[in-house]
């Protein structure tokens, strides 16, 4: 299967629990999910994610980077 992470659901997925969290997870540990990604699509997630409002959030910066490293090394 083939998806797009929008934006909102990734944003939605590191502030808080919840269904876009429960996607994200299902992504990143899927086999069989491929995830389609641009590199407009990919700076997009870098300028909405460094926006200061985001920063209050427990573990944000942290989980951040890690789904960014994960998503950049995707083939």
């Amino acid at each position: 299967m083939k998806v797009i992470l929008d934006t909102n659901v990734l944003v939605s997925a590191l502030i808080s629990a919840g269904n876009p969290s429960l996607v994200l997870e299902k992504v990143i540990e899927s086999d069989t999910i491929q995830v389609c990604l641009s590199t407009l699509i990919f700076e997009e997630y870098l300028e909405v994610l460094a926006r200061p409002k985001f920063q209050k959030f427990p573990s944000f910066i942290e989980n951040t980077a890690l789904v960014l490293h994960f998503l950049k090394t995707i083939p």
